[in-house]
């Protein structure tokens, strides 16, 4: 993929990566309000390496890796969004106007150049 279409896939997907990040901190913010299950008193088996996990801790493990893979998700979606930002805001105004128009607001040329008031 050359980078004048991943540019573009990154600015057509913009709403979406908004919308991903919300997604993911919202996640973790129910993770954080859910309780674990219950724990178990029964008698756990152990194994032969004597690693003792009851289904609580299994539980506390994996929402701990859960979370730790959401914020560098997000810290990784964030990156990108600041990038696109800072590039837009090199454009000068009708360059930019025409990008977030077509780009990020889903319009069509003509709509665009309607906006930028292009003859």
């Amino acid at each position: 993929m050359n980078y004048y279409k991943a540019t573009e896939k990154f600015l057509y997907n913009y709403n979406s990566l908004k919308a991903s990040i919300e997604n993911m901190k919202q996640e973790i913010e129910e993770m954080d309000y859910r309780e674990i299950s219950a724990i178990n008193y029964q008698k756990e088996p152990v194994s032969e390496t004597y690693a003792f996990h009851s289904a609580t801790e299994e539980s506390a493990i994996y929402a701990a890796e859960r979370k730790n893979l959401l914020e560098k998700r997000i810290k990784i979606t964030e990156s990108k969004l600041e990038r696109i930002d800072r590039a837009i805001e090199a454009l000068n105004d009708t360059e930019r106007q025409v990008i977030i128009e077509r780009y990020i607001n889903g319009k069509q040329w003509w709509q665009v150049a309607y906006a930028v008031k292009y003859n």
